[in-house]
């Protein structure tokens, strides 16, 4: 069963993909109006053509790149849905279902080693290559040159990354502070994982998470913070005379914020498990799920959910997707997942059970592995970072965000944080230290 949407929400434009008419929301990522749609399957991998779609909806993996509106390779889960907006399949022959190219993983079942196929001959060699040029890759060229627009220059006393309740309340409290502060985040709307979380029963007595996101958001608002969405940090450069220069990569230009000092507040990315079938479109992370019920999206209607059993968070979204009315089935163990099956999309998962397998029909499979700390812009900055075993982990003091380079701060839940209290208390240490440094510059 395709996914649907929930509720009243009206569709007010019209995308069309690959030729078909899709109705959408304006303004919702192009990923959750073609999954609202049904349309899981969104392109093919690029040497042995198996199927692709969105796992993450976060701007994480590459499962959802297509063309829209003539320009390749753009992440579907990022690009705002609007009317008229073209959007194509790429890298495949025929479309993303019936793939014609996707023969190469038939006639290749125990792999491909294209470097030395059809070196017997040089002949044979050179037509390969002359094939291999024209279906390889992802994406043709833009239909039209695109100019580089000129980058945006900032000049700051602090930048933070991430506008989740850490990095909120830390740029919050540098600028209550007299420090001049922007917060750069990748999202549409500020709140990191509350802006996302499934809404807790209001008969329980418990706060609205995206309630509770908006106002982090105000009260940052009202302090003097300047905050900019939809701003992806893709750089890191260590200070020089101007200080630490951040680049952030937005919907019209590129910013470049030269900084006294920068604040990583950039969360955790979900892991992966290794199974058969784990890269089926239909099997997600819990923050995807949560993606799209939050934007009215119901992603399957028989669900499977495995993970740690006593987490509470993969509760409450279990509970939601049952709320909203699905079947759900679980919270198995990760370990009892066997392998996921399914032609072009998830339609079943074998399951461990009682000493044998068990085949369970499902059209969402969700799994919650082992997070890693979001370490990628630390490492940039200079600060240590260490496999923990199931994840990456920042060095960083719990008490105030410090790391070995005195430019870098980490806060919340990329220091490995998990509780609210010490995620505040930790963010309010860190702004009363970046005054107090700042001020001795």
């Amino acid at each position: 069963m395709p996914p649907r949407r929930l509720g009243t929400t009206p569709t007010d434009c019209v995308l069309f993909v690959d030729g078909e008419e899709v109705p959408a929301v304006a303004g919702e990522p192009v990923a959750v109006a073609l999954a609202a749609a049904g349309r899981l399957v969104l392109g093919r991998s690029v040497k042995y053509h198996r199927p692709r779609g969105a796992a993450c909806f976060a701007g994480r993996c590459d499962g959802c790149l297509m063309r829209v509106d003539g320009v390749p390779s753009k992440m579907t889960c990022r690009v705002p849905a609007a009317q008229g907006m073209r959007v194509e399949t790429q890298n495949v022959l025929g479309s993303a279902t019936v793939d014609l190219l996707s023969a190469t993983d038939w006639f290749f079942p125990s792999g491909m080693n294209h470097h030395e196929m059809f070196t017997w001959n040089k002949a044979a060699n050179r037509a390969m290559q002359s094939v291999a040029r024209q279906i390889a890759g992802v994406g043709t060229l833009p239909d039209a040159p695109i100019e580089a627009p000129r980058p945006v220059e900032r000049d700051v006393d602090v930048v933070v990354v991430g506008a989740g309740p850490a990095g909120l309340e830390v740029a919050r409290g540098c600028a209550a502070r007299g420090l001049r502060t922007v917060v750069v985040d990748e999202e549409s709307v500020a709140g990191g994982h509350l802006a996302t979380a499934p809404r807790r029963a209001r008969s329980e007595g418990g706060a609205d998470p995206e309630e509770a996101a908006h106002g982090l958001a105000r009260e940052a608002l009202s302090a003097g913070v300047e905050l900019k969405l939809r701003h992806a940090a893709v750089a890191v450069h260590e200070p020089g005379p101007e200080g630490v220069v951040l680049l952030a990569d937005g919907p019209d230009a590129l910013l470049r914020v030269r900084a006294r000092r920068i604040v990583l507040a950039t969360g955790r990315q979900e892991g992966t498990w290794a199974f058969p079938g784990n890269d089926l479109p239909g099997v997600m992370g819990p923050d995807a799920a949560a993606r799209l019920l939050q934007h009215g999206v119901l992603p399957g209607r028989r669900i499977v959910v495995s993970g740690d059993p006593d987490d509470t968070s993969l509760q409450a979204l279990s509970a939601a997707l049952a709320e909203a009315g699905a079947a759900v089935d679980g919270i198995h163990p990760r370990t009892a997942l066997v392998a996921a099956r399914g032609r072009t999309q998830v339609t079943r998962c074998d399951l461990a059970r009682d000493g044998g397998t068990v085949s369970v029909p499902c059209d969402l499979l969700i799994v919650a592995a082992p997070s890693s700390a979001a370490y990628e812009l630390a490492a940039q900055a200079g600060a240590d970072v260490a496999w923990s075993g199931t994840g990456f982990e920042i060095d960083a003091s719990p008490a105030d965000g410090a790391t070995k380079v005195p430019w870098t701060r980490v806060v919340g839940a990329a220091s490995a944080l998990t509780s609210a209290a010490a995620v505040r208390a930790q963010a309010e240490a860190a702004a009363a230290a970046l005054a107090s440094e700042l001020a001795h510059d």
